[in-house]
Order: C-alpha cells, then sequence, then structure tokens
C-alpha cells in the first residue's frame, strides 16, 4: 500500500472523524486531539508539516511522560501510521506476530489450503499457521533455506523451542505434508514425539460457590447486568464462551422461553429452554444495551466501537468475578468452562441421567459425558469394593516388621 500524504491539520481530522464513526466517546476524542496538538508542535520543531512514523517514532523516543501517557501517545501514533498507510481501522493493535520466511511462504500456504479444504475451522488454520510459523523461522535461523537440506537435528532443536507440546501434532502434520508433496525425501514426521495430555478430573464449583459469585456482580451497574447474563448463561445452561459471545437476539423466543443456537464448536444445533433466572438476567441486560437493535448480537463491548464482546473479553469478566466472590481457585481452572463442568457434575450428582446432560451440554457423542462422571465421587463411593485383609509376609510388610529385599 502506497503512503497517504497530507498536512497534519488534515490527516489529524480524517483520523478523529474515523474514530467518531465507530462511536468513540467526546471525551475520548478529546484525549486524542490533545495528543495530535502535541505531535503538531513537535512536527513544527522538526521544520516541518509532514507527519511519517519515522516522526512518529521520535515523539515517542522523546516523550518524558508516565508509562499509562506513552501507551495512549503510542496507540494515537499507530492510528496516524495505519491511516497513510491505507489500512483499514482497528480496534485493537495486537501483539507482534513472526511473519513467515518468503523462502516457505507458498509451501505453507499450500498446507493451509489443504487443510482448510479437509475442512479444518478457521481458528484450527490460524493456530497451525501460527506453529508453523515459528517451526519455519527457527528452520532459516538454523540455515536451512531449502526443504532438502532440513535434518532430524534442525527439527529436533526447534520441537524443543515449544513451551506448549500441542504444537507437536501441527508440526507432525506438517512435514508429513511435505513428504506427500515429494519437498523432503525422508519420513521426518516420525522423530516428533506424541504427547498426549494427562487425564484431569474436570474443574467444578460447588452450587453455593456459584452463587456467591453471581452474588458478587453489582447489577446497578450497565456492565454489571451484562455481567451476570453472561455467568448465568454459563453457570446455569452450560454455554461455551463462544456461543454466548455470538449469541444474536434472534436466537431468544422470549414467549417460549426457548435459546436455539448453532453451536460454534460443534456446528450441531441446540434448543433449549431457560431458567427464570436466565431470562430475567438477559432482559435486564437488553435494556440497557442499546446496541443489539443495530448488529442484532446480545452482548457488546463497553469500550469504543462497541462492537460485538469477545471471548477475550467474557474470560476476563468471570476471572473477575470468581476473585469479587473470594472463591478459592487454587490449582483450579477459573474460567468459562468452569461453569459448564460445574453444572454437568451437578446434574450427575443430582442423578440426572447422562443422556439427558449430553443432550443439554450439546454434545453429539455420548462417551463424552464419561468424562464428568469421574466427578461423580457420591456414586463412585457405592462401587467401591474393600480390599482383602493382608496376610503373610505382606501384613508383616505393612506392620513394619519385615523388610522385602529388592530383588
Amino acid at each position: 500500500m502506497g503512503n497517504i500524504i497530507l498536512p497534519f491539520d488534515e490527516l489529524m481530522k480524517a483520523v478523529l472523524e474515523q474514530l467518531k464513526s465507530q462511536k468513540y466517546m467526546d471525551s475520548t476524542l478529546t484525549v486524542y486531539q490533545r495528543t495530535y496538538n502535541r505531535i503538531h508542535i513537535f512536527l513544527n520543531h522538526h521544520d516541518t508539516d509532514i507527519y511519517t512514523p519515522e516522526l512518529g517514532k521520535a515523539f515517542l523516543a522523546n516523550s518524558d511522560v508516565s508509562k499509562s501517557t506513552l501507551v495512549a501517545y503510542a496507540c494515537a501514533v499507530r492510528r496516524l501510521d495505519d491511516y497513510i498507510d491505507g489500512k483499514p481501522y482497528r480496534c485493537h493493535h495486537g501483539d507482534y506476530h513472526e511473519q513467515v520466511p518468503l523462502v516457505f511462504e507458498n509451501t505453507l500456504n499450500g498446507f493451509l489450503q489443504e487443510c482448510m479444504a479437509k475442512g479444518n475451522k478457521p481458528t484450527t488454520i490460524c493456530l497451525k499457521e501460527r506453529t508453523c510459523i515459528s517451526f519455519l523461522n527457527f528452520v532459516e535461523n538454523a540455515g536451512c533455506f531449502d526443504f532438502s537440506q532440513l535434518n532430524t537435528g534442525i527439527i529436533s532443536q526447534a520441537l524443543l523451542t515449544f513451551s506448549n507440546k500441542d504444537a507437536y501434532a501441527r508440526i507432525r502434520q506438517f512435514l508429513n505434508y511435505l513428504a506427500e508433496k515429494g519437498l523432503i525425501e525422508a519420513d521426518l514426521a516420525r522423530i516428533v514425539p506424541h504427547y498426549k495430555r494427562g487425564a484431569v478430573l474436570p474443574t467444578t464449583y460447588r452450587p453455593d460457590e456459584i452463587s456467591r459469585i453471581e452474588a458478587a456482580v453489582d447489577t446497578n451497574t450497565t456492565i454489571g447486568k451484562r455481567n451476570l447474563a453472561i455467568i448465568r448463561l454459563a453457570s446455569r445452561m452450560g454455554f461455551r464462551a463462544g456461543d454466548i459471545a455470538k449469541l444474536k437476539l434472534s436466537e431468544i423466543n422470549f414467549s417460549t422461553g426457548c435459546i436455539s443456537i448453532t453451536q460454534e464448536k460443534t456446528g450441531m444445533p441446540l434448543t433449549l429452554q431457560m431458567p427464570y433466572e436466565v431470562v430475567n438476567a438477559i432482559s435486564m441486560h437488553l435494556e440497557n444495551d442499546k446496541y443489539s437493535l443495530e448488529d442484532g448480537y446480545v452482548f457488546h463491548s463497553m469500550k469504543a466501537p462497541y462492537d460485538r464482546i469477545t471471548t477475550s473479553i467474557i474470560r476476563h469478566v468471570i476471572n473477575k468475578c470468581f476473585v469479587a466472590a473470594n472463591v478459592n481457585t487454587a490449582g483450579k481452572k477459573h474460567g468459562p468452562h468452569a461453569f459448564r463442568s460445574s453444572l454437568a457434575s451437578s446434574m450427575v450428582n443430582d442423578n440426572v441421567s447422562y443422556e439427558v446432560v449430553r443432550r443439554i451440554l450439546g454434545h453429539s457423542n455420548p462417551d463424552v459425558i464419561k468424562h464428568y462422571a469421574k466427578a461423580d465421587i457420591e456414586n463412585l463411593r457405592m462401587c467401591s469394593i474393600d480390599p482383602p485383609i493382608p496376610t503373610g509376609i505382606f501384613r508383616e510388610y505393612l506392620s513394619g516388621r519385615e523388610v522385602i529385599p529388592h530383588v
């Protein structure tokens, strides 16, 4: 994209209009205006009226301000940079992501296209892309610029850089692709270890703890009303964060009291009756959410441009509520999925059939519910078997009177 060259007054007005069109509040626009006035003064000191990214960096480097103010300055500078570079508006400027080495770019694109053709979801494609980019950057830095030069040593060293062992499966799949396309001679995928997560009990919280979390929400505020509705969808109906984030007004029927969605994770339809507490919380929230009628989504961010809420915001909201309720989360997960597993385990403990639990949670595979059955302590206790009374040498060993030598 070519850079847009404008006198700074025009550039500043254009960026402020862009932010105004995204529904930024007047108070926020005033903060941006003040920052741009300071940048304008800085440009005048350098005898120019044309802003460039280099001058933006120089302005930040010469700003003797607090850390929070410098962050605000940096955001204002990035918006100028995006505008003159012709980039569309971005709500957040995320962390820096590695770029794929040019020498491997076409091969990676071919691999990702094949994954898409096989039905991989966008989130899966994104994970594979990031993993492969990190892997390929290591390969290039190791002096390998052609896949024919790839060897077990480079691959083994690259694997050590991944703290999340889930990446192993993605790298193995990529290496298989290289072998299928004839880009590598040996089956190098075989040297990638198979990593399997240890089986763990689902994270659960007691009903009284869930009640404390809900009670900790301040429903006197607009954001509190929104947060309570989010929490109750997760705790009372077992909704996943992705389904809450994408919930639409058209999917809620207040006349019948039902919610009908297509689950983001499985693509399967799900219709559930809403408990009274959920109906009440959603109704209370919608009375204060003026953006729902504009785009049809139920939940929105409370900051400009007031887009549909994201799963990261939902996780942040729920984490804060756990802290506010002073619920002990030591060694336990405390995100939205913890409500889902707590609901499932609570139903199982209340002798609700596994089939009913499966349908409420929207699982298509009946075996999935066996995961929650591990937490059905009371019923498991009924199946316990008393161990036989120890006799002979084993009894002597247990009493400490006999030492069994190692063979």
